[in-house]
């Protein structure tokens, strides 16, 4: 099936729309029909190939946005300030165990789509048809992980660039864990790989794989390793008396230098290329 994606709203999950012979280009802003009414978003991959989506993941194009389209999108971001405000408040008066932070409203104006988060599962019925005697339409709340939160706010990280997750990256990746730093010798200081969702920073997950293969060929600390002294670094060469064939422990890797640091019998530790070893 050919298709292009879609984002509505900033929101995660992209919507994978059939041309219909509409002309397509990354960036515009396209009416869409998806299986929940019409609605506006931006084109952000030009037709691509997939074989199964689930139904609330497709649509099909109608029309690129005209002028009068965008008074409607504009006019619609307003009222989704206001929704987003009353929503809150009788958040409070229900007394309930979320935060609601983003609303939208679809295009064709027959539903409000509230975005929010929490830690336990809410009975949220009464607070639904409070809400639907206020705005008469019908009402969706959509419960999101806290990286979604973050790409629906947008910031800057402290790289100074926007968040990953607003810019290029579409599917999170959940299983980001804090191994990944450790295996690229990063620091477990929170405050250098949690990001502002509070989740190890999706950028960890980046370079993971290429660390991984490396790892895979290299011998893991405290493996006791031979190596012959002519192989070892000529920097150690004329301050330590080395010759014949050493042995030692593995006490560090350095994955882009593809070599180990080994503690020798002796008590000297040595930088040698991973490829010399015999295990």
């Amino acid at each position: 099936m050919e298709v292009v994606r879609i984002i509505v709203n900033n929101y995660a999950a992209p919507i994978y729309c059939e041309t219909n012979n509409v002309e397509v280009r990354t960036g515009n802003i396209y009416i869409i029909e998806t299986v929940f009414g019409l609605d506006a978003g931006k084109l952000i991959k030009c037709p691509i190939q997939l074989k199964k989506l689930k139904k609330e993941e497709t649509g099909k194009l109608i029309r690129i946005a005209n002028q009068e389209d965008f008074k409607i999108i504009d006019k619609l971001k307003a009222e989704d300030e206001k929704a987003l405000k009353i929503a809150r408040e009788k958040v409070s008066k229900h007394k309930l165990n979320i935060k609601i932070f983003s609303a939208h409203n679809m295009f064709d104006e027959k539903r409000i789509i509230f975005y929010f988060t929490s830690e336990k599962r809410v009975d949220f019925r009464s607070y639904v048809r409070e809400l639907a005697a206020i705005f008469r339409k019908r009402i969706e709340l959509r419960q999101v992980s806290y990286r979604m939160e973050t790409r629906l706010l947008g910031g800057i990280g402290i790289c100074g660039k926007e968040f990953c997750c607003c810019q290029f990256l579409i599917n999170f990746k959940n299983d980001i864990s804090l191994q990944m730093a450790k295996e690229q010798n990063l620091s477990l200081s929170d405050t250098k790989i949690i990001g502002v969702c509070g989740k190890p920073m999706c950028c960890l997950a980046y370079e993971y794989e290429t660390y991984s293969s490396i790892l895979k060929d290299m011998p893991k600390e405290n493996t006791k390793v031979k190596f012959n002294a002519k192989d070892i670094k000529e920097k150690y060469l004329n301050s330590i008396p080395l010759y014949g064939e050493l042995t030692g422990t593995v006490k560090g890797v350095n994955v882009l230098k593809r070599t180990v640091y080994v503690l020798l019998e002796t008590g000297y530790t040595v930088e040698i290329n991973s490829d010399k070893l015999k295990s």
